[in-house]
């Protein structure tokens, strides 16, 4: 990749900008905010003239809402020779896209999963997004060039991708993301929250996100998902309720709702035989937690180093021959040579297939080596895969 425009100079789109530069990639800045446009500028993150001839990739960091606008905007211009953005809900900018009769063929959809602390260009960093998944969304149109261009922005900015349907994406970030913070925003309007009692230990009820007015966007666009999260949580938190109410006390100050014996009771049954049965509902209620698979350990991982011409369509001709071998790339980084002739794509696959995948790939004509050996950690969103 020699040159990139990122439309948008947010904390995500000007890390982007970032990456992309210190991995030698000339980079193109757009913004209407020229205040925030400047701050990219001065940050280092590339230029504000516009690029003389088209870019290989144009990265939107845009509101849900405003991609598929700035989609066709900026194909009917023929911007550049492909297209992703960095919106958090994927579904509905890609529905919108499709009606606005954009070219699908050089379209991507794009998240990378990372939380940055603030807003803006100033909380912009070169290694934000490094070693995080990086979700891609491409459809049944989508043109192998487009792929492959967006694969090696997403490598050069040393983040993992994470290939998913749109629907699936958006069901999950509801479930991981969305529904988390909502949950917290309203515990945070209860006056206990703001206790002193509440601030030793927890973590802050808002998580780290520019503001407000971005998340209702995010939950306005991906309400479907978020609504039928919520009803299950609903009828969870109602079944918790029902379990937890034997044990509440009551009005007339026993000790529990179980209460204590009467008159009217027999002798022999105490307050933990009647309490056994509530007990046995609340464990089993508590059970199905225990029940989920544990966290993937750290895994070792063998490295195969391949050179890679710098053509449209190599990396994906690569992916698909390793993908036609039947073997799982974990990672994957490319470093570019000094001529931009030639590059190295090091793909990272299970320790017991690396040596096979080399010889594999020599067999089919790319220059393949064993490099080295790394510990890997699981991907925390590895629901995503």
């Amino acid at each position: 990749m020699r040159s990139a425009l990122i439309v948008g100079t947010g904390c995500v789109g000007t890390s982007v900008a970032l990456a992309l530069r210190a991995a030698g990639v000339t980079v193109h800045l757009a913004d209407g905010d020229r205040n925030a446009l400047r701050v990219a500028v001065s940050l280092g993150a590339g230029s504000a003239e516009p690029p003389a001839a088209p870019p290989d990739v144009a990265v939107l960091d845009v509101p849900p809402d405003d991609v598929a606008p700035t989609l066709g905007r900026l194909q009917k211009t023929g911007a550049a020779r492909s297209y992703t953005d960095v919106a958090g809900i994927k579904l509905r900018p890609q529905r919108e896209a499709l009606r606005a009769s954009c070219d699908m063929t050089r379209y991507v959809g794009g998240h990378p999963m990372a939380e940055p602390e603030h807003a803006g260009a100033l909380a912009a960093r070169e290694d934000l997004l490094r070693d995080r998944p990086w979700a891609l969304t491409p459809t049944e149109a989508t043109g192998t060039r487009a792929l492959n261009d967006v694969l090696e922005l997403v490598a050069l900015c040393g983040a993992t991708p994470v290939l998913v349907d749109a629907a699936r994406h958006d069901d999950i970030v509801a479930r991981t993301i969305q529904l988390p913070y909502l949950l917290k925003e309203l515990m945070s309007e209860d006056a206990a929250v703001r206790h002193p009692l509440a601030d030793r230990g927890l973590p802050p009820a808002r998580p780290a996100h520019p503001a407000p007015e971005p998340w209702g966007a995010l939950l306005a666009g991906n309400a479907d998902a978020v609504l039928r999260h919520l009803g299950a949580l609903d009828a969870g938190i109602h079944e918790a309720m029902a379990a937890l109410e034997p044990f509440a006390s009551a009005e007339a100050g026993t000790e529990t709702g179980l209460g204590t014996e009467t008159e009217t009771e027999t002798e022999t049954e105490t307050d933990a035989e009647r309490a056994a049965p509530a007990l046995r509902r609340l464990h089993a209620l508590l059970a199905r937690g225990a029940e989920r698979p544990a966290p993937t350990p750290v895994r070792a991982v063998g490295t195969v180093a391949v050179t890679v011409r710098d053509a449209p369509g190599e990396l994906a001709r690569l992916f698909a021959d390793v993908a036609a071998e039947g073997v799982s790339v974990r990672d994957v980084a490319i470093e570019h040579g000094p001529d931009h002739l030639l590059g190295t794509a090091e793909l990272l696959v299970g320790p017991a297939r690396a040596a096979e995948l080399a010889a594999a790939l020599r067999a089919r004509g790319w220059p393949a080596r064993l490099a080295r050996s790394a510990p890997v950690r699981p991907d925390p969103l590895k629901e995503l895969t």
